[in-house]
């Protein structure tokens, strides 16, 4: 039974990637700032299959432990899911600090914190897969979103460079970017928009899925687009 870690597990996307690995036959540790929504979560399956925890992917320390745990609970995860990351719209001339610091923090502090963890387990058991989460405008920065691209272009350079310490020894990292997603957010946000054209969140979920089996042994550093029906 493969031992997974999901970050971001209690948002929209995070349901469908922990329902798609309990799928799977996957045992899940599914992490998230949100109580309430791991609460929620741990009704999908019995908890010696699918544990949450709240933990601050900010802090070091925080994150070093809750790997610690579960490496000395069931050993190195086999895959590491990182979903966190967060948006704000501004154009630079209005965007504030509290805004810069907000897309800073959950977009880069979190996945360079994950990273790390994945990058030292990895190293050490000679195998496993990471796959994050960016998203389009990592390669296209439109009006109103320069800070957020900025964030997400980041997150790519950083998993091409993670793929290519990893090699050596049989880890990877791979990178998903989906389009809008159909989400309860995302419909109320955009409530004239058709979410039709939109990327479901299941598959999303099952390109990240994937990325993690061995059938996808050939894939490292990658960038998959799920754009959804409706090409931008």
């Amino acid at each position: 039974m493969s031992r997974v870690v999901i970050t971001g597990a209690a948002g929209a996307l995070g349901k469908s990637v922990v329902s798609r690995f309990l799928a799977g036959g996957a045992r899940i540790l599914a992490v998230d700032a949100n109580e309430g929504g791991l609460a929620e979560l741990a009704q999908l399956a019995p908890s010696e299959t699918l544990a949450v925890r709240r933990v601050d992917l900010a802090n070091s320390e925080a994150v070093t432990r809750l790997f610690d745990e579960v490496e000395g609970a069931s050993g190195i995860p086999s895959a590491i899911v990182h979903l966190v990351g967060g948006f704000r719209w501004a154009r630079f001339a209005d965007l504030s600090d509290r805004d810069w610091s907000y897309l800073i923090t959950l977009n880069l502090e979190t996945t360079f914190r994950i990273f790390r963890e994945a990058a030292r387990r990895f190293e050490r058991a000679k195998a496993g897969s990471l796959v994050a989460v960016s998203a389009p405008a990592a390669y296209e920065g439109a009006v109103g979103v320069g800070a957020y691209a900025g964030c997400k272009a980041a997150m790519l350079r950083m998993i091409e460079s993670l793929a290519r310490e990893l090699a050596p020894s049989g880890g990877r990292a791979n990178s998903v970017l989906p389009g809008t997603m159909d989400t309860p957010a995302n419909r109320a946000s955009m409530p004239d928009a058709d979410p039709g054209a939109w990327a479901r969140t299941e598959d999303v979920a099952e390109a990240i899925w994937f990325l993690t089996t061995p059938e996808a042994r050939a894939i490292n550093g990658a960038a998959v687009r799920v754009p959804g029906p409706t090409l931008p």
